[in-house]
C-alpha cells in the first residue's frame, strides 16, 4: 500500500480518471489575479480619498484612511480567492 505523495497532487489525471489540466488552469487563473486585487484596493482608496478631500475641503488624513481601508479590503478579497482556489483543488 502506498501513501499519497506529491506525485499524486501533480498528476494530470484526477481521481475519476478525467483530465485535471483544466482544474489547474482554473486555479492558476484565480491565483494570478491576486496581485491585481492587492494593487486595486489602495489605488481606489487613494483616488476616492483625494476626490473627497478636494470636493469637501477635508484634511489630508482622509486619503490615508481610505488607502488603509482599500488595503484591508484587498487583503480580505485575497483570502477569499485563496480559499476558493483551495476548494477547487480539493474537488
Amino acid at each position: 500500500m502506498t501513501q499519497p505523495g506529491i506525485n499524486d497532487k501533480l498528476s494530470f489525471v484526477d481521481k475519476n480518471g478525467k483530465s485535471a489540466v483544466y482544474k489547474w488552469i482554473k486555479i492558476g487563473g484565480m491565483l494570478s489575479f491576486i496581485p491585481f486585487v492587492l494593487a486595486a484596493g489602495p489605488l481606489a482608496g487613494y483616488f476616492a480619498g483625494s476626490y473627497l478631500e478636494k470636493k469637501f475641503n477635508l484634511p489630508h488624513i482622509i486619503s490615508i484612511i481610505f488607502i488603509i481601508l482599500g488595503f484591508a479590503g484587498s487583503v480580505r478579497e485575497t483570502v477569499r480567492i485563496i480559499k476558493a482556489a483551495l476548494r477547487a483543488d480539493e474537488e
